[in-house]
């Protein structure tokens, strides 16, 4: 293979991780309850194409990367932090109310790997080796995964209980 081909695919992996990312995180949209393991899905996808576009971007900027970390990992707690929590410790279920920043967050990061897809692999364009796209989607995984941690670990064994169904919108307010 080329190094123009393994570019494209590792481009390809990228959107399809970002877009397995916004798949899962569907259940926040809709206000749903959903599992640990879901809630931890989009959160990982998010890190893996950010990666993967890490890996593969030409422009080197490891300062840039560090601080997009830190100021997406900060934001991402914040987020997290500020949202309305509840669980049902029995099923494990965990809710919070509708919400887009999540949405948004990944469908940025699609946004981004298909931006450099589209642009490098069948465009042809040269990336001008400042590696802000990576750096973006670096920001942006940073931020989901710290949402994820911060709601996770942080507010959820402090939530109330409440009985939820997986998948179902309880249609109660959510008191914590």
């Amino acid at each position: 293979m080329t190094t123009t081909s393994v570019l494209s695919v590792s481009y390809l992996v990228a959107v399809l991780l970002a877009g397995l990312a916004l798949w899962t995180i569907r259940f926040e949209f809709g206000g749903k309850a959903a599992t640990r393991l879901q809630w931890a899905a989009p959160a990982a996808f998010a890190v893996l194409a950010a990666a993967v576009l890490l890996a593969v971007s030409t422009g080197k900027r490891f300062e840039l990367w560090a601080a997009v970390i830190v100021v997406g990992l900060v934001a991402g707690a914040v987020a997290g932090a500020l949202k309305k929590v509840n669980q049902d410790h029995g099923r494990q279920l965990i809710r919070v109310p509708p919400a887009w920043d999540g949405v948004g967050a990944t469908a940025l990061l699609l946004l981004l790997a298909l931006l450099r897809f589209v642009t490098s692999s069948l465009m042809g364009r040269q990336s001008s080796g400042f590696g802000v796209l990576a750096a973006g989607a670096t920001f942006l995984a940073a931020y989901i995964a710290a949402r994820f941690i911060v709601v996770r670990f942080y507010k959820a064994p402090k939530s109330i209980h409440l009985d939820m169904t997986h998948g179902r919108d309880p249609h109660r307010t959510l008191a914590h």
